[in-house]
């Protein structure tokens, strides 16, 4: 069973997910409806799970959009709703399969999960052997068998007599030519040897001189132009979409819990950045000059400074980030909290 989690809260979200993939699931977890429309048209999963309170719309509304396309409208639907929250009244007309509320624990929520996919895929069974069941007929009516005939005996004629063999002549011995005289060896002429040739010493190679390797060069600024036109990368999907929907912090998780590997291109008005992921890992990113960790901290402030910046995700294989510096290890959660540090440090000042 593929499960698709949307919830905007990242302490919340990682609690269902981890009880999801307990009770074998296979688990994909969106921040915001946009995000899960993405990553459901990716994975094609059987079923959501999705708060009634999204950053960038209602649950129930998330439903409808997915009832209303042929390729998505089987995916069940789950909404759960939180404590003194009543269940919208669009929920029905929007085709939600199950509303939950969320004081029910999370192995509960599982069960009751499994259970809806569960009834699903037995009756599409059910369906599919009503169909291919073969019509019963009638058995076939016994043939009675014939009486016997009887069979004469075929009639024993005696062996034919056996011929003597005829006598074997030994054919006579053939004459042995005596064998020709071996003719004695011709002597080979000796060439004198070549004179020797004065060999000339082997120039010396001065070494080669080693030269510190540049700094690696900054990102060009991408245009704002240019970076809506990015649809696709040799046939690989991509998502973008604006900043202050969707803020870097929750894009980073996003794409770290999704285990995603390719560039995150970002486009402000002060210039252009880039953070690099490798399996959910932020491994390298460029903003203002600055490279590594400064450069993604500056990236995340001047974002929340100014509004109106665009972004794109471009997946890429691992093998084209071969040539790509590593200037970031650390993980994605500490990374994260020192940026929020810095940025609260930078307010009180």
């Amino acid at each position: 069973m593929k499960a698709l989690l949307v919830d905007p809260d990242p302490q919340r979200a990682p609690v269902l997910a981890a009880a999801l993939d307990a009770g074998g699931a296979e688990v994909s977890v969106a921040p915001s409806a946009s995000f899960a429309l993405t990553m459901l048209e990716w994975n094609k999963q059987d079923v959501i799970i999705s708060r009634a309170r999204l950053g960038d719309m209602e649950g129930h509304e998330l439903c409808a959009i997915v009832r209303s396309d042929p390729s998505t409208k089987d995916v069940r639907f789950v909404l759960v709703v939180g404590n003194g929250e009543a269940a919208p009244a669009q929920a029905a007309v929007a085709g939600v399969d199950l509303v939950l509320p969320d004081a029910l624990s999370s192995a509960t929520i599982v069960t009751r999960v499994v259970q809806l996919v569960r009834r699903q895929m037995d009756s599409t069974a059910a369906a599919a052997a009503s169909v291919m069941t073969p019509a019963v007929t009638a058995p076939p009516r016994p043939i009675a068998p014939l009486p016997p005939r009887p069979v004469a005996p075929p009639p024993i004629a005696p062996p034919p007599p056996i011929a003597p063999p005829p006598p074997i002549t030994p054919p006579p011995p053939k004459p042995v030519a005596p064998p020709p005289p071996i003719a004695p060896p011709r002597p080979r002429p000796v060439a004198p040897p070549l004179p020797s040739r004065p060999v000339a010493p082997a120039p010396v190679v001065e070494p080669t001189p080693v030269v510190a390797s540049a700094a690696p060069a900054a990102m060009p600024t991408p245009s704002m132009a240019g970076l809506e036109s990015v649809g696709t990368n040799g046939g690989t999907r991509t998502f973008q979409g604006a900043l202050g929907v969707l803020e870097i912090e929750e894009l980073t998780q996003a794409i770290a819990v999704g285990g995603k590997t390719g560039r995150l291109v970002l486009v402000l008005t002060t210039g252009g950045g880039l953070v690099v992921f490798e399996s959910g890992r932020v491994t390298h990113a460029e903003y203002g000059g600055q490279a590594g960790e400064p450069a993604f901290g500056a990236l995340v402030a001047a974002s929340h400074r100014e509004r109106g910046g665009k972004f794109c995700f471009i997946p890429v294989h691992p093998n084209e980030l071969r040539s790509q510096p590593k200037t970031i290890v650390r993980p994605v959660d500490q990374l994260l909290l020192d940026v929020a540090r810095s940025m609260d440090e930078e307010k009180r000042a």
